[in-house]
This record gives C-alpha cells, structure tokens and sequence, in this order.
C-alpha cells in the first residue's frame, strides 16, 4: 500500500501561553507535526520565544490569519463595521455567507492579512503554510486576498476546505468542490493537500478504505485537561484519539529544521 502523507496541523499558536504550551507539548510528544500562529492575539510574543526555545517546532509554523477574535494590527480595518465594531475588536462570525466585498473592504482586509503576515516575518519566521481562524479564508469574497498575500510572500499551502467526513448538504458540497478546484486558484502553483479535515472526520472519511499514497491535513487544537493531560478541543484524549490514524501506513510531514 502506498504511504500517505499526513499533516497534523495545531491551529491558535498564539492564543495564549496555556494553549502555546500544549500545542508545544503535543509536537515534543510526536502527536502534532506542525501548528499555525496567530499575530494578533496575546500569546504571540510568548509562541515566538517557545519557537526559539523548542527545536521541534523550528521549520513547521505556518500562519493563522485572524478576521473574527481579538483586535487587528492595522488601521483601515477599524472603518469597516462588517468587520470591526466601535471598540476595535474583530465582530464578523461568519453567520452569513461573505460573496462580496465593497473596494474600501477588500482593500482594508488585505491590508489587515498583510500586516499580520509580516509582523510573523519580521520575527525570522518564514510560514510554511496559510490558514485562518474559523475557516475565514474559505469565505468566497476573502479566498482571492489570501491567494494573493501566498503569491506575494511566496507561501508554498494553502488550506483546502473540509472535505472529509460525513457529506453536507448539496449546495456546500458544490460549493467546497469549487473552491478547493478553481477558487483557490492553480494557476498560483499552491501545493494543497488532497483532504482536509479534523480528527472525527478522518476516522469517519477511511472507515471504507484508507486514502493510500494522497496527502491529508488534520486540523487539532491541543489543550490541557484538568490534569495535565493533552486532548483535543473536544475534550477527549489527544493522543488516544490519534492512535487509529497514525497506525496506518502514513509518513508524517513536516519534519523539524534548524529554520525558524
């Protein structure tokens, strides 16, 4: 059977000191094999001395870029109210689908992205992947702004929309086989993955057959429980969870470097 490639990918580095600790933890211990930062949250300065400190996270940070929590980097932002609200704190939550954005937004989001990507830069970090708290990339009218920040600063992945696990309704099957095939743009030559998912949708997605020789994305969110232990947003034992998958003839990638 051949090898697939398996990404196991921590999102929210940089959330908090809690978080950046079990995302660490979970790498040291062989469960995640990469994680995504987030520029704009309070334990951004925290993850990028944990970078400096651990040589298993070196070489496998890719980028979480934030349009939902906390507050922006950049200033035209602020003017836009589907975005931010008078306080300056982030407000979208995705509650209706984003097929459009005004110039002055689309202008102000990309600005946003740009700001938070190179403040990940100017710290010697180079991302080797593109993703976004709570999907936002995935929102029609954003995709276009993300592939072009990736063309830009030479990101090699962007993240698929989920396409594993149990099947939604017809129109969001459509419209997750559009934008992983043409909205996220070939023409960009950005290397996705062939299968995107979490831990519950993996399991479900290879109780037929085990996708041999595509490469597959993970996504987890390691916390601590109230004894220490690891397990993932759900809850549930981190390691336990993974046990079935990483039983299977996989090889796991990326691989520590000596880069930031």
């Amino acid at each position: 059977m051949a090898l697939s490639t398996l990404i196991i990918n921590a999102d929210d580095f940089g959330m908090s000191s809690t978080v950046n600790r079990a995302i660490v933890s979970s790498m040291e211990a062989g469960l995640v094999t990469s994680t995504s930062i987030m520029a704009n949250m309070p334990g951004f300065e925290d993850a990028i001395e944990l970078v400096r400190q651990h040589p298993s996270v070196r070489g496998r940070v890719g980028i979480h870029l934030n349009l939902t929590e906390g507050h922006p980097l950049s200033l035209p932002i602020l003017d836009s109210p589907l975005f931010c609200d008078a306080a300056g704190a982030f407000t979208y939550h995705r509650e209706r689908p984003l097929f459009r954005l005004g110039h002055k937004d689309r202008e102000a989001v990309y600005e946003e992205l740009k700001t938070q990507l190179e403040k990940v830069l100017s710290t010697g970090i180079r991302p080797i992947h593109l993703d976004s708290h709570h999907h936002i990339h995935t929102e029609w009218a954003v995709a276009p702004l993300m592939r072009r920040l990736a063309r830009t600063y030479g990101i090699p992945r962007i993240r698929l929309t989920r396409n594993m696990g149990r099947q939604p309704t017809y129109p969001k099957r459509i419209y997750k086989t559009i934008f992983n095939h043409w909205r996220l743009g070939h023409d960009a030559n950005l290397g996705t993955t062939d299968y995107f998912g979490d831990i519950g949708d993996m399991l479900y997605f290879s109780r037929r057959q085990w996708p041999a020789g595509k490469t597959i994305e993970i996504m987890v969110h390691p916390l601590f429980d109230d004894e220490g232990g690891l397990v993932d947003l759900n809850r549930k034992d981190l390691q336990r969870q993974l046990e079935p998958i990483l039983r299977q003839p996989v090889n796991l990638s990326p691989k520590p470097t000596d880069q930031l």
